[in-house]
């Protein structure tokens, strides 16, 4: 064997040692997670206190997510869900295909891992991957990045329970008007109100920014095996971002039939479980009273929505005679 393989061999073990003390000294950082939609509606189901209170203080609640219904709603899950200790495998496998390959990897010559890859792919024509050789030099190595890599699971775990969910706050609302399932859950039996808002891009409005929930099967890991390995050969960085994305999106699919979207934003300075944040009364486009709403609960919301919001159209909910549906009367 060359020089040369002999050399990265060593680079290999060398850097896991250099890749270890970085995973330690990382901190842990929210990035601007912003994008915007198309003006559209959303629905906010109301409880008939509720739905006083946003009318009178002209607020809506953003909540922490230790209150929400669901414990497990960013509550669950950052954990690897892959065997951790087969890792070390899998990198060296990814560095036998990318060496082997027929076209030139994404890999850059400025990051160690690159060079590694770059280096295996050099000498690849001439002395091909000894595989068994590439894990014998940076076995040891691996097993304590892997240790390292479970403390800081461990550590990046505890920080989102401790420091940044404490610090979230969530918007919810849905794509839909006539659910009957959120009538009954949420606008407590058909007695309270749907909201009808609207995501006013031109007005920079916070709904403008909301984004869909995605309901899923298992919780959010922290990283898939893929991205880490991608990670380590230097293929694709680890995106903090997507991660944050993925974590604050994701929810059971039990859930689904709400078909949710949300608006979040983290590191809140307030004291308690709230913020309240002002409704315009641009984005307050219509008010649906439930079908068994008391006659004194709707003339409350028809007063206060004439005060406060003019602009908005007031409607009654009525069963349909023949269809398990809604219809609405303008009132």
């Amino acid at each position: 064997m060359s020089n040369d393989g002999i050399s990265s061999f060593h680079s290999l073990s060398t850097f896991i040692g250099w890749y270890i003390g970085l995973i330690a000294r990382s901190p842990i950082t929210m990035t601007n997670l912003k994008h915007i939609l198309a003006s559209r509606p959303f629905y906010k189901y109301s409880s008939p206190d509720t739905a006083i209170e946003i009318l009178r203080s002209r607020n809506v609640r953003y909540s922490s997510p230790q209150c929400f219904n669901d414990p497990f709603d960013i509550q669950a899950g950052l954990h690897f869900d892959f065997d951790i200790a087969t890792l070390h495998e899998k990198v060296i496998d990814r560095i036998g295909e990318l060496a082997s390959a027929s076209e030139e990897p994404a890999v850059s010559n400025d990051d160690p891992w690159g060079k590694i890859v770059l280096a295996a792919r050099q000498n690849y024509p001439t002395q091909g991957f000894p595989r068994e050789r590439w894990r014998e030099l940076s076995g040891p190595a691996f097993g304590t990045l892997v240790d390292v890599l479970r403390d800081a699971q461990r550590r990046y775990q505890e920080h989102w329970r401790s420091t940044l969910l404490p610090g979230i706050r969530v918007f919810c609302v849905s794509e839909e008007r006539d659910n009957l399932l959120m009538w009954a859950h949420y606008a407590k039996d058909h007695t309270g109100c749907v909201f009808e808002f609207w995501a006013l891009p031109d007005e920079d409005n916070p709904l403008s920014v909301a984004a869909p929930v995605e309901y899923v099967e298992f919780p959010i890991p922290f990283f898939t095996e893929r991205e880490w390995i991608d990670n380590l050969v230097s293929i694709k960085k680890l995106d903090h971002g997507a991660l944050y994305r993925r974590y604050a999106y994701a929810k059971s699919s039990c859930w689904s039939y709400e078909k949710e979207w949300r608006v979040w934003y983290p590191l809140s300075a307030s004291a308690g479980n709230y913020d309240d944040m002002p409704i315009r009364p641009t984005e307050l486009k219509a008010i649906y009273v439930g079908c068994r709403a008391t006659t004194d609960f709707a003339n409350e919301v028809v007063r206060l929505a004439s005060e406060f919001f003019p602009r908005a159209n007031l409607f009654r909910a009525v069963k349909h005679d023949t269809h398990y549906s809604l219809q609405y009367h303008e009132m």
